[in-house]
């Protein structure tokens, strides 16, 4: 299975070639609104974008883990994460309906 990964450079040329805008324009618009997003869930634990989905912040316990190559084990730590939950639009169109 291959991963369609995309970057910030990805979006901005596609974004260009699409509109005719600047560069430099959509990439402040583009880190505008991803500082948006973090700064939500700085605040909040959570940030909702109306038909797409939302983005929440939890927390993972400590645990042990093995690193698959060396085998060798060690503590993960706590840390929060970033999940994403899409609407039930997004998840329609996934699905083809």
């Amino acid at each position: 299975m291959s991963r369609n990964n995309i970057s910030k450079n990805d979006i901005v040329h596609n974004i260009k070639n699409r509109y005719r805008l600047p560069a430099n324009y959509i990439e402040l618009i583009y880190d505008n609104i991803f500082s948006i997003i973090k700064n939500g869930l700085k605040k909040d634990g959570r940030f909702k974008i109306s038909k797409f989905g939302t983005f929440k912040v939890l927390f993972k316990k400590a645990r042990f883990g093995i690193n698959p190559k060396s085998k060798v084990k060690h503590t993960i730590s706590e840390r929060k994460v970033v999940v994403f939950s899409p609407s039930k639009i997004v998840k329609n169109k996934l699905n083809g309906k």
